[in-house]
């Protein structure tokens, strides 16, 4: 009697490197969309990524920073917040820039990203270690992009030196998610430029001596 031989099953390929840190980020975000933020779970994203939680806790010792890590990573690309300064072409002006960047928040948020940063910026007022995370890793960046736009505004003699601050800069992202968050609006191309036109124009133009 000849002996059935059973094909040996190729052996699963072990990810590694950045082939690992990837699928577990796209785990993440899955996790994030499926579930939320607060019932997502190092377990469930290690599930989900086929690989064990210490592989995640080596590269992200928090949840917070393996949400904010793989929400970042999700953001369309070019990151026109971070390159604001770097892709204005000289002939545009502070506002028509101003105007591309509040178009810029509005495909964002129309993108199923969107969905995910809304459900995590909730989150923020019951988790102080969230909002600090999501300012150092989200805001912070995109803040710093917006001044340095502002700072090119004052070499144009289109905006007021005094408007370069933070306060400033936080204006059109806070009104924003007010607009969304507390208000419960829709967040369309007309209304964040309606935002830059009635609100942040008015504040930052430059003022001819009295």
């Amino acid at each position: 009697m000849t002996a059935v031989v059973t094909p040996a099953q190729p052996a699963v390929r072990r990810r590694r490197g950045v082939a690992l840190e990837d699928a577990i980020r796209a785990a993440t975000y899955a996790e994030l969309v499926e579930v939320g933020y607060t019932a997502l779970t190092v377990e469930g994203v290690s599930a989900r990524a086929r690989t064990g939680k210490a592989s995640i806790y080596r590269r992200w010792p928090t949840k917070q920073e393996l949400v904010l890590d793989s929400l970042c990573a999700s953001l369309p690309e070019p990151p026109a917040f971070v390159d604001a300064v770097h892709t204005v072409a000289e002939d545009v002006t502070t506002a028509d820039a101003l105007r591309d960047l509040a178009r810029c928040i509005v495909a964002i948020a129309d993108s199923p990203v969107g969905d995910v940063i809304r459900a995590v910026k909730c989150e923020m007022a019951t988790d102080p270690e969230l909002a600090r995370t999501v300012d150092e890793r989200f805001q912070a960046p995109r803040r710093a992009a917006l001044l340095r736009l502002l700072e090119r505004g004052v070499v144009r003699g289109e905006v007021r030196p005094g408007a370069v601050s933070d306060l400033v800069a936080d204006v059109l992202p806070a009104l924003l998610v007010h607009r969304v968050i507390m208000q419960g609006e829709q967040i369309t191309a007309e209304l964040a430029i309606a935002i830059v036109d009635q609100v942040l124009l008015p504040l930052i133009e430059a003022r001819l001596p009295a």
